[in-house]
């Protein structure tokens, strides 16, 4: 195949851009044949996958966290959620930080342990992309996700971290940010439809899962898969502050779904109307304020593994 690097050199708070020659390095002792371009702001990574599809590349890889892989799928649908090629393949190189795309895809999370993976891969796995329509300055926009998008508190996190400038950090520092946010946090009064299923209530978030984890390890979905043509929806319900706090430990082991204000559904179109400001987040990226609605595209995608 005909491969293309992506390299955000931000990316792990400058990791990428410090040990980039390492990971040059290990792909050419393992004879990968490689071209690559660094990205210089944000959303560059998108345009990068649309020009190297456009020359013929039909192996775009993914260097940083999941933001910048974020970055690069969205580069390889059009606006109406057709594959620009269906036959090319994202690879991952994982920045080594939270990496939860990395986690629920079974992939390396280390830098040089990820790229040796790359280099040795030769099998490709169909998996399912999450569509985002939403309202931005007026105007309806679409964007892409492979792993977890969610409303509310967690995007109310990302964006705190987004202000403290520690955008991509890994997980001590969303750890560090979800508590610092939590004091301030309002939960929302929010209806939501899935499929056909309709509920409403006082909600702090609403997290719509292709993949299990997000935040750097949390097992927000611990039964979802990337390929079953579905998203779990997870809905926490009207926690307090004393709660949250108590309750994280669930999210990373993996028990969250126990907790009696926690709801599991499952369906291929999620509605979310919330009456006050609710943000939305989306592999770790910030989009901006909903309503949302969320629709699965089964099988979209093509992951190299």
């Amino acid at each position: 195949m005909k491969t293309k690097l992506i390299v955000n050199p931000a990316s792990a708070r400058g990791a990428i851009q410090r040990r980039w020659h390492e990971i040059q390095a290990t792909l050419r002792a393992e004879d990968f044949a490689f071209d690559a371009g660094l990205t210089e702001r944000r959303g560059h990574a998108t345009e990068l996958a649309r020009a190297a599809l456009d020359a013929g590349f039909d192996l775009i890889v993914s260097v940083g966290g999941d933001g910048t892989m974020n970055e690069v799928l969205n580069g390889m649908f059009t606006a109406d959620g057709k594959p620009i090629n269906p036959n090319a393949a994202l690879g991952v190189i994982s920045s080594g930080t939270g990496s939860d795309f990395s986690r629920t895809a079974g992939l390396p999370r280390e830098m040089l342990a990820s790229a040796r993976h790359l280099a040795h891969a030769t099998e490709t796995r169909a998996i399912d992309v999450g569509e985002m329509i939403f309202h931005a300055d007026g105007t309806e926009t679409r964007r892409y996700f492979a792993n977890v998008a969610g409303m509310g508190f967690d995007a109310e996190v990302i964006e705190r971290l987004e202000r403290g400038g520690k955008r991509g950090g890994g997980t001590l520092p969303y750890y560090t940010t979800l508590i610092t946010t939590i004091s301030s946090y309002r939960n929302k009064d929010v209806a939501a439809q899935i499929d056909d299923q309709h509920i409403q209530g006082r909600m702090n978030s609403i997290v719509v899962c292709n993949g299990k984890y997000f935040g750097g390890g949390m097992m927000i979905g611990p039964n979802a898969a990337l390929d079953d043509a579905r998203f779990d929806v997870i809905v926490l319900g009207d926690f307090g502050t004393l709660e949250v706090i108590l309750n994280t430990p669930r999210l990373y082991n993996g028990t969250i779904l126990a907790h009696p204000k926690v709801s599991e559904y499952r369906g291929k179109t999620v509605t979310v109307e919330p009456k006050q400001r609710m943000l939305i987040e989306a592999d770790g990226e910030l989009i901006g304020p909903g309503p949302a609605t969320f629709r699965i595209h089964p099988g979209a995608l093509r992951l190299r593994v």
